[in-house]
């Protein structure tokens, strides 16, 4: 695979410019098909089964889907929050009863509106975020944003990244603020990369 030839490399603004071509470079039909296992891997997982509150991100037409996953949960009765993104860098967490409540926001994101419940980090049981690279340790190559590395230093949930299997690396460049995920789901397989939970 292309990307085992980016591990040595650790300019992480090198890096995402590499995965973002990889990304795109999937047909459609690859890229659902990757979708789909990824989010039967995460409704099959145990973390995933108990958990209670769940913050996910609402995928872009590039991300990996989480629409299954959402819809999954919004049935279950589960309390379901997602990302409220500000200008100023913060990301909160914000309560929706329904995908119907989403509205674009400020980054051509889905988003839920300003007024919807906020969810207190220390009151969600499973985040589950988005990821262009992640290292089998645990380390995920985001945007450039910080926003999960800040919402992950005020939370002890459980932290799933997903990630398609091409574009694992072995080592990922990492910075002290950078957040440690607990699983890596791919559509291969749910990595655990922390054996103390």
């Amino acid at each position: 695979m292309q990307s085992r030839s980016y591990i040595m490399c650790t300019d992480k603004k090198t890096l995402r410019g590499r995965y973002l071509a990889e990304r795109a470079s999937l047909s459609a039909a690859e890229k659902q098909a990757i979708d789909r296992a990824i989010a039967q891997n995460i409704l099959q997982s145990e973390f995933y089964q108990q958990a209670e509150c769940i913050f996910c991100y609402v995928s872009t037409a590039e991300e990996i889907d989480t629409r299954m996953v959402l819809e999954n949960a919004l049935a279950s009765g589960r309390t379901v929050c997602v990302p409220l993104c500000g200008k100023d860098g913060s990301m909160t967490a914000r309560k929706i009863t329904a995908l119907s409540e989403l509205r674009t926001g400020h980054y051509g994101i889905l988003e839920p509106s300003d007024t919807a419940p906020e969810i207190a980090p220390e009151n969600i049981d499973l985040i589950l975020a988005p990821a262009l690279s992640c290292d089998r340790k645990g380390y995920r190559l985001g945007y450039g944003g910080g926003y999960y590395d800040r919402f992950l230093s005020r939370t002890n949930a459980v932290c799933a990244a997903l990630c398609a299997s091409q574009r694992m690396s072995a080592t990922l460049p990492r910075e002290a603020f950078d957040r440690r995920c607990h699983y890596i789901i791919t559509e291969r397989e749910v990595l655990r990369t922390d054996e103390s939970r």
